[in-house]
């Protein structure tokens, strides 16, 4: 059995350590490379008056990658809006179980997505789907979101496993 640490599950601790890093390190640095390529094709293009070629493909694959590493980990912060109304006419065991419930409906939506994204992938390796003018392919990329989308199913799998237990979800 899993102990407490502080209130909150050890497993989720373990996932933290897990996802943290991969978003800090990761995704800043596709953070970095959006900002690096945004900032050279601005003075290109107002300084020496010759846009770069192709920017904007680097722009839009690096914000997909930044947001792809930042999903589970913003979801485990808290970070996405949230309706509270249920805390506010409910008792703590109830909105325990519409969490679960809400979780659960998440790991599932989460889980299609995937799949989806995964599908995608080796359909645009197959039928040739790139940018508009470098013509990257967007088979990495998708498979990228589906790595990020699939940690933050994990993620949601172990704060399920957390409130089942009656546990704690503290970050």
């Amino acid at each position: 059995m899993l102990e407490k640490k502080n209130g909150a599950d050890i497993a989720l601790k373990l996932v933290d350590r897990f996802v943290r890093p991969v978003t800090l390190y990761a995704g800043g640095a596709m953070l970095f490379g959006l900002a690096l390529v945004t900032v050279i094709a601005v003075i290109f293009r107002y300084v020496f008056n010759s846009p770069i070629f192709g920017a904007d493909d680097f722009n839009q694959m690096l914000l997909m990658s930044t947001v792809a590493f930042g999903i589970a980990y913003s979801g485990r912060q808290g970070g996405q809006v949230v309706v509270e109304i249920l805390s506010v006419i409910s008792g703590q065991k109830i909105l325990r179980w519409t969490d679960i419930f809400a979780k659960i409906l998440g790991v599932i939506m989460l889980s299609i997505l995937v799949w989806v994204l995964i599908e995608s992938g080796i359909n645009a390796a197959e039928y040739g789907e790139t940018t508009r003018s470098l013509e990257i392919t967007l088979q990495p990329f998708f498979w990228l979101l589906a790595f990020g989308i699939g940690l933050y199913g994990i993620v949601l799998l172990f704060e399920i496993i957390s409130l089942l237990c009656g546990r704690n979800l503290d970050n």
